[in-house]
């Protein structure tokens, strides 16, 4: 009788023990933060797709138009940190609403930007904003709230000059997010918003995070 009594007890005491373990490992359990992915984006954006490719290509239907390179459709990891350098080549179109001059949604609040001064000489800076006047273009995804002005090269600048903008922004869970450019780039169209700036490939595109 004493050792079933003994044995009742023990197997009590064992269960119990199996029970707060199971309690404290998993169900109170609080798994640790996850570790972020890190993605790379490098872009170009020309004043006509000519300036980068040879063109024209036997049979290709798509006009010389100014663009982003070398996709307009990107596929980046969702909950991560997206590094995104873009070479600038294409001059000023200018912004109508000066509010875009100022980035957005970006890691620090502010890009950094290798350009050259009117007098030819190189310098980078750090900037939050951009005189509205020299936009040429924008990286925007409206989804994210993320928007860059993109500066645009000098009027006096060398062929073949560049400003090399980096900067980087986190992206959410899955999802095909929409991007788009809101510089009225598109010279000789109505307002400069046709051609171009409404054609999917040339300054709009998707952002498949997954």
């Amino acid at each position: 009788m004493v050792r079933r009594l003994v044995f009742t007890a023990a197997s009590v005491v064992i269960v119990a023990l199996v029970m707060v373990a199971f309690v404290g490992l998993f169900m109170l359990h609080k798994p640790g933060p996850l570790a972020g992915t890190t993605a790379k984006l490098h872009l170009e954006t020309v004043a006509a797709l000519s300036d980068a490719v040879e063109w024209p290509r036997p049979n290709d239907p798509h006009p010389d138009w100014v663009g982003y390179l070398p996709t307009t459709t990107w596929h980046v990891p969702a909950n991560s940190t997206i590094e995104v350098q873009i070479d600038q080549e294409d001059g000023a179109s200018g912004l109508r609403n000066p509010f875009w001059g100022k980035a957005f949604g970006i890691e620090g609040g502010k890009m950094h930007v290798k350009y050259f001064d009117d007098q030819g000489n190189p310098k980078e800076d750090d900037m939050s904003s951009i005189d509205p006047t020299m936009a040429s273009h924008t990286f925007a995804i409206p989804d994210l709230g993320v928007l860059v002005p993109l500066l645009a090269v000098g009027d006096n600048a060398a062929p073949g000059t560049q400003n090399i903008i980096t900067f980087s922004f986190k992206t959410k869970g899955p999802g095909v997010y929409r991007w788009q450019c809101f510089v009225p780039c598109a010279a000789g169209t109505f307002l400069g918003t046709g051609g171009p700036m409404s054609t999917f490939g040339y300054m709009g595109g998707q952002l498949i995070v997954g």
